[in-house]
Order: structure tokens, then C-alpha cells, then sequence
């Protein structure tokens, strides 16, 4: 009970969240900021890792968002920006997500750009983690390894209520950035090239490899504008009602000349946002074609 039978790959993705066992400094004082949240997706055919999202806020709808756009988009231009020098073909549409019952993983934005895309959405019975046992393993797995790590605060979270390290952010060193690229490097170097239990003794990787000879995984098409509308069907999602000087946001006021004639029909209208990225927010009348609306005063 609560095992998965996947025959191809990105037929499940299991998507969970935990909380770092090690703190982080600030790029520019280097003292401890916090344990990082971490956000993996397992495919449990292949038990590769197919996305993770690393930030200091508690995951939230617009942390879903980007770590689905890790899923479906090359890997390339961000391990770039890492400066990680690693394979990780891993990529696509998944056809089934599985998830606990968190806010963020039933979101209005969520349930929309699944809709959008043909992904069904599976929910773990509450109070029952072994539906989860994928994920839950994989995420033992990297914190036993962090536990090497300047600033890791110990072997599990009973072992910090014990006291079996006392005050880790003392010995903190990694900046979010260092702690994102250390990760790509575990996961992408050495986690995908290392025999797994599950796979007889496979490694995940070549496990991708041999199922994507027989079935590739549903792609997006190429191209920059398919890659940017997957991310926006994802982006977290709010109700706004046109004013007279644009739509206002976190306080935040944007304009463009559509939304004069909106406002003249008296439209509410639907917006979507990018977390890292308020400068713009993209706005829509039926939820499918969406327009960019920039800040009124930058």
C-alpha cells in the first residue's frame, strides 16, 4: 500500500518541501541568515531528480511556479549561472503530479496551468506519509549529506532539540547562492550517477536513459515565447478590478493602454506575478491570453 508503478518516465512526480539542516550567510557581512526551504520533484520511474527550488521564504504558490518551469525547461542556462559544469537531461511535462495537502499544492494558479497543460494533480491521504515514501527518502538522503556542511546544524531535527550541535549558525559559511550551486553538483553529479536501491542496483540516470529510449517524455515546444507561457499559466494568482490609473499590486501600480478599454467595460480581471520579479505582472480577461503590464513609475 502506497507504492507507485510507473512505467515511463514523468508519468509521477512526487513534489514535497523541507526544511534545510543548514544554515546560510549573506553575501555581503557573511552572517547566518536562516535554514534554506528546499523544494525537490521525483520522478518515480526513474528516481531522478527532475527539479528542486531553493529560497528562504516558506513555499508558496510562486515557489510551485518556478520549480515547475525547473521541471519542463533545459537545465543548461541555469546550471550556467550556477557555474556547474553538470548533465541533467531531465525534463518535461509530467503527466501526473503527487503532492500532500498544502495550501500552495491547491492553489487556483496550480489547478489552472495543470488544466491548461493536461497534468492530473494527486493528493496523498492525510496523515498517511508513506504515500510520499519517494520523496521522503530522497529527502533523508540529501540531509544526511549536508550534514558535512559548514553551519549544518546536525543529523536530524530530534538531534537539534537535543542539542547535539549547538549553535550552528556560528559555523555558517555558504551563501543561498554557494548552498544552490552545492546542491546542483550533489544531485546532478553525484545522486543521478550513484547505484539506487530502488532501480536493482541502477543508477538513476542510466535509468532515465533507457526509459526515454523506449518513450520520451512530453516536451514543450521549443522556442522562448512556449518556454515564458509555461511559466506564466503557473505564476501565483490574484483577482483586480481596473482603476482609473492601472492595477495596483503590493502597493505596486502598473499600467498599459488595454486597460482603458477594460476599464470602460468595467472588467475584473486576473493577474499573474513573478515572485523574483515585480517590475512586470501579466494581466488577462480569460485566464488564457495574458499581457504584459509594466511598472508606472520604475
Amino acid at each position: 500500500p502506497g507504492n507507485f508503478n510507473a512505467q515511463a518516465v514523468l508519468d509521477i512526480v512526487q513534489i514535497d518541501h523541507t526544511q534545510s539542516d543548514a544554515f546560510v550567510v549573506d553575501p555581503w557581512f557573511r552572517r547566518a541568515l536562516g535554514r534554506p526551504w528546499l523544494t525537490l520533484a521525483i520522478d518515480i520511474a526513474s528516481r531522478c531528480v527532475v527539479g528542486f527550488y531553493v529560497g528562504m521564504e516558506r513555499p508558496n504558490a510562486g515557489t510551485v511556479a518556478l520549480l515547475l518551469s525547473r521541471i519542463a525547461l533545459p537545465k543548461a542556462p541555469w546550471l550556467a549561472t550556477l557555474g556547474v559544469n553538470a548533465s541533467w537531461p531531465m525534463q518535461g511535462i509530467p503527466r501526473v503530479l503527487h503532492m500532500d495537502n498544502a495550501a500552495e499544492f491547491k492553489s487556483k494558479a496550480l489547478r489552472m496551468g495543470c488544466s491548461q497543460y493536461g497534468i492530473e494533480l494527486m493528493y496523498r491521504p492525510v496523515g498517511r506519509p508513506h504515500f510520499g515514501g519517494h520523496i521522503e527518502r530522497l529527502n533523508r538522503t540529501l540531509m544526511q549529506r549536508l550534514k558535512g556542511l559548514p553551519g549544518a546544524t546536525g543529523n536530524s531535527p530530534k538531534g537539534r532539540k537535543a542539542g547535539t550541535v549547538k549553535n550552528p549558525e556560528e559555523g555558517a559559511a555558504l551563501t543561498l547562492r554557494e548552498f544552490e550551486s552545492w546542491l546542483a553538483v550533489e544531485v546532478g553529479m553525484r545522486y543521478h550517477n550513484s547505484p539506487h536501491r530502488g532501480l536493482m542496483g541502477a543508477t538513476p540516470a542510466s535509468a532515465w536513459d533507457k526509459m526515454t529510449d523506449v518513450q520520451p517524455a512530453r516536451q514543450l515546444p521549443p522556442g522562448p515565447v512556449q518556454a515564458w507561457d509555461w511559466l506564466v499559466h503557473f505564476m501565483p494568482l490574484t483577482g483586480r478590478t481596473v482603476q482609473a490609473d492601472g492595477v495596483t499590486l503590493f502597493h505596486i501600480r502598473y499600467w498599459h493602454p488595454m486597460f482603458a478599454a477594460w476599464r470602460v467595460s468595467r472588467k475584473k480581471v486576473l493577474v499573474r506575478y513573478h515572485p523574483e520579479d515585480l517590475s512586470r505582472i501579466f494581466v488577462s480577461v480569460n485566464g488564457k491570453q495574458y499581457l504584459e503590464a509594466r511598472c508606472a513609475d520604475l
